[in-house]
């Protein structure tokens, strides 16, 4: 499919979003690293708590839905809007929480789209999607957040792409040391994702 029919299907489906900042969760659909999961779920409830946070996943197991399913239960408890949307070729399941929304014919077109949905991806683990995921992301400047303690493409982005200027170093550093617990890595993520969001809010 040519770029333009692309970009015609992803304004489409940013047409159905709700306005607010958008953030992508993208990674691998089994866990392999042994606190992937946890870091996941922890990383959903603390975005629950961003204002006008929409949250986008490829609606796929693993990854997308343990940070999906954890920022909805979050926002349900917090009494606020779950605005959490799955990005899927058209053909596929609906999920059984927040909005499905079809896009693509394949798997790979819905890839391409959902890395031209965000302004901000955090990516857990990964293999090819998610390098594909990202490979469209990044060609747009937008801002991708490695956990790359956690393997896979995640591991090979954290080496790749430099640390963004508004956040601090020890922050970054946190994303890619072995030895912290999730906690602290739910924490250096969402830390990053506040800073992009208060430079965004202050027009920087």
């Amino acid at each position: 499919m040519d770029s333009e029919v692309l970009d015609r299907q992803t304004a489409e489906v940013a047409r159905r979003l709700p306005v607010g900042p958008r953030l992508a969760v993208i990674g691998s659909t089994l866990f392999w690293h042994p606190q992937s999961e946890e870091t996941c779920i922890l990383l959903g409830r603390s975005l629950a708590g961003l204002d006008g946070l929409v949250l986008l996943t490829g609606g796929v197991k693993g990854v997308g839905e343990a940070v999906g399913r954890s920022f909805w239960a979050a926002c349900r408890e917090r009494e606020s809007a779950p605005h959490v949307f799955h990005i899927l070729p058209r053909g596929c399941w609906m999920l059984d929480y927040g909005e499905t929304l079809f896009a693509g014919s394949d798997m790979g077109e819905r890839r391409e789209i959902l890395g031209r949905l965000a302004e901000v991806y955090v990516a857990i683990e990964g293999g090819p999607g998610t390098a594909q995921e990202a490979s469209a992301a990044l060609a747009r400047s937008v801002v991708v957040i490695p956990v790359g303690r956690s393997g896979g493409h995640s591991a090979v982005l954290y080496e790749r792409i430099p640390r963004p200027s508004f956040t601090g170093d020890l922050t970054w550093r946190i994303l890619g040391i072995a030895d912290v617990s999730p906690t602290q890595v739910a924490g250096a993520v969402i830390d990053v994702v506040r800073a992009y969001l208060k430079q965004l809010k202050d027009g920087i």
